[in-house]
């Protein structure tokens, strides 16, 4: 697992995980808190072989991730969404939200640390957000289509 930590002047407010869902066990990571399935929704890097064992940390895997028709305006609205959860929980309890594609390498790491950034700005460096990557470092999945 590789961890982005986002630090804030207070607590760690948010964590935000990326799975990838054909991942024996993966399910178990889903806790309470927002899901999003991004199997359907946006481009998999993977289909592409320049960028099949690559991951979502890596800038051209990232750009093609975002550049995806409607992923900037589902990232913020789920952005959005998370920090309005944030807003309604007691101070010190955090927000969780799993996003989730096939293997966890290449959608799910991009958009989880897109959405990280966006409520970090949001709340300007007050809260941290923690970015924690389970499946990134797994072998790449044989392709299968999306569930």
């Amino acid at each position: 697992m590789q961890t982005t930590h986002l630090p804030g002047r207070g607590l760690v407010a948010a964590v935000i995980s990326s799975i990838g869902v054909r991942h024996d066990g993966a399910h178990d990571l889903v806790t309470d808190g927002l899901y999003l399935d991004l199997r359907r929704a946006l481009r998999n890097p993977a289909d592409d072989p320049e960028m099949r064992y690559r991951t979502g940390l890596d800038a051209d895997v990232y750009a093609h991730v975002l550049k995806t028709p409607g992923a900037l305006t589902l990232l913020n609205r789920t952005a959005v969404q998370l920090r309005a959860l944030a807003d309604e929980v007691p101070v010190g309890r955090l927000v969780r939200l799993t996003v989730a594609c096939q293997g966890g390498r290449h959608r799910s790491v991009a958009a989880a640390e897109t959405i990280g950034r966006l409520i970090w700005e949001a709340w300007d460096g007050e809260y941290g957000v923690e970015i924690e990557h389970h499946h990134i470092d797994h072998p790449v999945l044989p392709s299968s289509p999306p569930a």
